[in-house]
C-alpha cells in the first residue's frame, strides 16, 4: 500500500462522517445565517481539519491496526466535539451581547454549577446523565498512552483528559450548549482514568496493545 494512500484512507472515515453531518445540519442550522456566520462555520472546521491533517502527515501507518487505531480515534474526537457544540462554538460567539448573556447564565447559575458532587444529589449513579459523562472520555484513556509516547502514564493520561474535560465545559459555557457542571470534569476524568486501566490490563495480558509500536507523536 503507498504511503499517501494509507493517510487517505486514515482520514477518509472522518471526512465523510463530516460531510454528513453538513449536510443533515446546514438547512436547519446555517442555510439562513449571514455570511459571517458561515465564515465562522468554515474556521472551526478548518481548525480540526489543519489539526488532523498535521496528525496524519507526521505519523506513520505501518500496519492496518495502527491505521485502524488512528482513524478511529479522529472520528471519536469528530463525535465529542459534536456532541459538545464545538461545531456552533465561533456562531455563537458572533451573536451581539454574548458575553454579557455568557456572564449572565454564570451569576444566575442557569445550567451552570461549581458545586463538587451536586450531580450526585440529583442524579442516581445508574443514570444517564453520569453514566454518559463517565464514558465519554472512556476511550481516550485508551487512545492516549497507544498514540503518544509521553502519555503512557497514569498521571499524564489522567492531567490531559482534566484539562480536555475543563476545556468542554468552558465550550458549553461560551456556546449554552447543554450545562456547564463541575461534575462533568469529575466523571469525564474517572473515566479516562479507566480507560486507562483498561488499556494496561490489555497489555499486560499481552493482546494487541502490547505488540504495537508506539507511533511517533506529531508534537514534542
Amino acid at each position: 500500500m503507498t504511503y499517501w494512500l494509507k493517510k487517505i484512507l486514515v482520514i477518509l472515515p472522518v471526512l465523510v462522517l463530516t460531510v454528513f453531518f453538513l449536510h443533515d445540519h446546514y438547512a436547519s442550522d446555517y442555510k439562513h445565517v449571514s455570511n459571517k456566520r458561515l465564515i465562522f462555520l468554515g474556521l472551526t472546521i478548518f481548525l480540526l481539519y489543519g489539526w488532523i491533517l498535521i496528525e496524519v502527515f507526521y505519523r506513520k501507518q505501518p500496519s492496518v491496526f495502527n491505521m485502524v487505531l488512528q482513524s478511529s480515534f479522529y472520528v471519536y474526537v469528530f463525535s465529542v466535539l459534536t456532541l459538545t457544540g464545538f461545531f456552533i462554538l465561533f456562531r455563537e460567539i458572533s451573536v451581539h451581547d454574548w458575553w454579557h448573556k455568557m456572564e449572565l447564565r454564570v451569576e444566575k447559575r442557569t445550567r451552570v454549577n461549581f458545586e463538587l458532587f451536586k450531580m450526585f444529589k440529583i442524579y442516581k449513579m445508574t443514570s444517564k446523565q453520569v453514566v454518559g459523562n463517565l464514558i465519554m472520555l472512556l476511550p481516550l484513556g485508551i487512545y492516549l498512552p497507544l498514540l503518544y509516547k509521553r502519555m503512557s502514564a497514569f498521571f499524564p493520561v489522567i492531567i490531559a483528559s482534566m484539562c480536555i474535560s475543563v476545556t468542554i465545559e468552558l465550550l458549553q459555557l461560551a456556546t449554552s450548549f447543554r450545562s456547564t457542571d463541575i461534575d462533568d470534569v469529575l466523571l469525564n476524568t474517572t473515566g479516562a482514568g479507566a480507560g486507562f486501566i483498561i488499556y494496561l490490563v490489555i497489555r499486560t495480558a499481552g493482546r494487541p496493545a502490547n505488540s504495537i509500536s508506539h507511533i511517533k507523536p506529531s508534537v514534542s
